[in-house]
């Protein structure tokens, strides 16, 4: 029962350390991405562990039934009293039950949302339906509001009317595609929906809501970063001015110009900074600091490779 005593304290660890460390990170000028993985990689640790210990603490209720359906996992298992594995049992599932009671909406309103998107693009006759690779990506319909929507589908689409189009020189939709994609590589609408659920099923737990407030704007950064040069960021700022309106959808599809006024200040602060301190990149990365991003680099792999590091050990379950 020690590794699961290891992995419950684990998981408490970061859950108390990890928002902390990670702010400080943000607002020290670290690269968005390394601090959006170690978000990322710090929830994914936590919940590994979590799960990685209930069996450990139950090991009568699971190992039972397999060998009564013939298969013997052939394992030996620490002692635990069957009052404590009752509990530990009726406390999980009590928790996943609430936890997807709570946080399902979240999910529930992500596909709706998606669905009723995909709906009006299927309704609509495309003036190009552009493949790559043969995965339609840059989706032309006639509209007279200048939207540009990402839609996280399968495959991944991304919406532009007439009127987006006729706002935009080539040069600043270059610039915002090349964002969008940077979003798509990343995964971004589907892990901020993650975020949102978890910090839903899980109010009380500190960690999933602030990973819920840092996710839009950390992935915001990320994709400008992809943006290279500072012409080209010009472009991407002239671009979130001119796409940004009532016209324009919210959610999760299009983050990029969620709080427009915000983030071209911040492409104006970026610029300045590039500037005036060549040791900071445009996009906010402190590149004179290799010692401190090694460091943040280790917080990441520490929250995934302890528990599988666990997993592996000989001793895990006493193998």
């Amino acid at each position: 029962m020690l590794y699961g005593l290891v992995l419950t304290a684990f998981a408490a660890a970061i859950l108390v350390t990890a928002p902390r460390v990670l702010r400080r990170a943000e607002r020290s000028g670290f690269s968005p991405r390394h601090v959006q993985r170690a978000w990322r990689a710090a929830a994914g640790g936590v919940l590994a562990s979590f799960a990685l210990a209930v069996p450990v603490y139950t090991p009568d209720l699971w190992i039972a039934p397999m060998r009564a359906a013939g298969f013997d996992p052939r394992i030996g298992m620490p002692h635990v009293p069957l009052v404590v594995q009752i509990v530990v049992a009726v406390l999980a599932l009590v928790v996943l039950a609430l936890g997807w009671r709570r946080g399902a909406g979240a999910t529930r309103d992500y596909r709706r949302a998606l669905r009723v998107q995909l709906d009006r693009l299927e309704n609509c006759a495309p003036l190009l339906d552009e493949e790559a690779g043969g995965r339609p990506r840059l989706v032309i319909v006639e509209d007279e509001a200048p939207r540009l929507v990402l839609l996280p589908s399968r495959p991944p689409r991304v919406e532009a009317t007439t009127r987006a189009l006729d706002l935009l020189r080539p040069e600043e939709l270059n610039a915002v595609l090349t964002h969008m994609a940077g979003h798509l590589r990343r995964r971004d609408a589907q892990w901020m929906v993650c975020a949102e659920t978890l910090a839903d099923a899980y109010p009380t737990l500190r960690f999933f809501g602030e990973w819920a407030d840092h996710a839009a704007e950390l992935s915001e950064k990320a994709a400008d970063a992809d943006v290279r040069g500072s012409i080209a960021r010009v472009n991407l700022r002239r671009a979130i001015v001119k796409l940004s309106g009532p016209g324009q959808a919210g959610g999760p599809f299009c983050p990029c110009f969620a709080w427009p006024q915000q983030r071209q200040e911040e492409l104006t602060v970026h610029q300045v900074q590039a500037t005036a301190h060549p040791e900071v990149a445009v996009a906010g990365v402190r590149v004179g600091a290799p010692v401190a991003s090694a460091g943040l680099r280790l917080l990441t792999a520490a929250a995934l490779l302890v528990p599988s590091a666990i997993v592996v050990s000989p001793h895990f379950l006493y193998l």
